[in-house]
């Protein structure tokens, strides 16, 4: 959260876990319930900013919304969209989507390409395959309900809601470290 009004203008940094994400997010500790919102004007409002303090900081402000991504699967690969392959080990990915599903923009992908290319840490991007439905996560949420661009990312993993999902060894390293390069940014 950027805020640069009231009396200690400043960047506040926040880490967000949300219940019942599965089943919606529609719960007071939900991504659609009010904490997050409450919490960030809460920020702005103890350091003396205004209604307008808020409204900057929630503009210029960016979130990573991180979660998990389909890898390529091989015995399934025809489910993937023709053009893109996240592997695992292939690094973070960044997940696109036309109908919003996920909250990605053009803007807020060179924010995250940029702290990859810092870090050193390959970047893969994930567009679902438009014949396939598509699910979503809390990224596109957060945008909407407070206007903060958003930004999905996350590791590529086999077997999504299964009771064995896995990623590669490596990816959880680099997407830290893609994370901390966004952080020092």
């Amino acid at each position: 959260l950027v805020v640069e009004g009231g009396e200690h203008g400043d960047v506040v940094e926040g880490f967000a876990a949300f219940d019942h994400e599965e089943n919606g997010s529609q719960s007071d500790t939900g991504a659609d319930g009010p904490l997050l919102g409450t919490v960030l004007e809460r920020s702005v409002f103890a350091r003396g900013g205004s209604f307008e303090d808020r409204a900057r900081a929630f503009a210029g402000t960016v979130c990573l919304s991180s979660d998990t991504g389909h890898a390529v699967h091989p015995n399934y690969s025809e489910r993937h969209d023709p053009t893109h392959h996240p592997r695992a080990n292939g690094g973070p990915i960044l997940k696109v989507n036309v109908n919003m599903r996920y909250a990605t923009d053009g803007s807020g992908r060179a924010v995250f390409a940029e702290a990859c290319e810092k870090a050193g840490v390959p970047m893969q991007n994930f567009v679902s395959n438009n014949a396939m439905p598509c699910g979503t996560t809390i990224g596109p949420i957060t945008a909407a309900r407070h206007g903060i661009k958003t930004v999905d990312i996350g590791v590529a993993i086999l077997s999504m809601h299964s009771a064995r999902e896995l990623c590669g060894a490596d990816d959880p390293y680099l997407l830290a470290n893609a994370l901390v390069a966004f952080l020092e940014g």
